[in-house]
């Protein structure tokens, strides 16, 4: 081989080599380009989304890890499992529908943007493809479905009562209800539309009293009382077992304006595992008396003599051992029926 043919492989071969790193590089760049964003908090997506973000912040999301409410129920998060949902990391880490891990970073946003809309390759996951707005998100069917709710709401079995109920048949979601359709206005005027981001659920009264239809009626020599969960796609109370929804009665008589003691006469709850009594009258021994969706429950009471009239009230508590007069009680529903 003479020296031009050698001059001229060894040129070629620089040539491939320095073509393929500049292709690679180039390839990186373009990677860099299209993610250049590391995405960490929720404060970065407050310049372009200040309406989402005004309605997360002071939200149970947000809060999720600051709230004086969870700091007394974890124990200050002593105990440490309560940390995977009130402060989890991404949910594409595990996969949507996965337990989440607890991160250690920006402990007041609890669970923040990122932690449900971070996706696999780095981005952003959305409701739709925007390859022309600044954080570029990618729609996502995992991100839109139940399953990204599943990751932290279904560790009392949230999920899989809405899967057992109507709505999961008629395509009625979590976000149905708890992120309702909103009117967007864009920074140029036009109009779009999304998903509130308040969340409401246990918190609001509105909510509350949306879930269930509660009815009081005299019945022969009895009184009726019945709560019929007319508006939750799970059972009511759902979630935590220290949610409650407790029905209560007394009766007035001819020489009084209003009755005496308050008198439980039906409590719906899950108990605690460890729980040795029943959660309320009329149950047995760790009976989950919740109240699935479109289910009935009624509670026959006699009328004891010299009845004129019974007052009810139908409470929703966060808590169970605390009182009418706590503000972890929120009264639903009062009524008085002549007799």
């Amino acid at each position: 081989m003479n020296f031009s043919l050698r001059l001229g492989l060894v040129i070629g071969v620089v040539a491939a080599f320095g073509g393929a790193i500049a292709y690679l590089s180039a390839g990186d760049q373009g990677l860099a380009a299209a993610h250049k964003t590391r995405w960490e908090s929720s404060v970065q997506c407050k310049s372009c989304h200040e309406d989402v973000y005004a309605e997360w912040t002071g939200s149970h999301h947000q809060i999720a890890f600051t709230n004086p409410e969870v700091r007394k129920l974890s124990d200050d998060f002593r105990k440490e499992e309560c940390m995977d949902c009130h402060l989890p990391r991404p949910l594409v880490i595990t996969g949507f529908g996965s337990r989440t891990l607890p991160r250690r970073t920006h402990f007041d946003e609890g669970i923040s943007c990122i932690s449900c809309h971070l996706g696999p390759d780095g981005g952003l996951l959305a409701r739709n493809d925007r390859p022309e707005v600044p954080c570029a998100p990618k729609r996502s069917t995992d991100f839109l479905a139940v399953k990204s709710c599943e990751s932290c709401h279904n560790q009392h079995w949230t999920t899989d009562q809405w899967r057992a109920s109507p709505y999961a048949a008629q395509g009625t979601d979590c976000a149905s209800c708890h992120m309702p359709e909103v009117t967007r206005v864009r920074k140029d005027g036009s109009k779009r539309m999304g998903r509130g981001h308040v969340f409401h659920g246990s918190h609001d009264v509105a909510t509350l009293k949306k879930a269930g239809k509660f009815e009081v009626a005299r019945a022969g020599s009895e009184v009726a009382l019945t709560l019929t969960n007319t508006g939750a796609g799970h059972n009511y109370p759902t979630e935590e077992r220290h949610r409650a929804v407790d029905m209560l009665y007394r009766f007035v008589t001819a020489d009084q304006e209003t009755g005496g003691e308050w008198t439980l006469a039906y409590r719906f709850r899950m108990p605690y595992r460890d729980e040795s009594t029943p959660v309320g009258p009329g149950a047995d021994v760790q009976e989950n008396t919740q109240l699935p969706a479109f289910a009935t429950k009624t509670v026959n009471v006699p009328i004891p003599a010299g009845a004129v009239a019974v007052e009810t009230r139908l409470w929703y508590r966060l808590t169970p051992f605390c009182g009418d007069d706590s503000p972890l009680s929120t009264l639903l529903e009062e009524r008085r029926v002549d007799l």
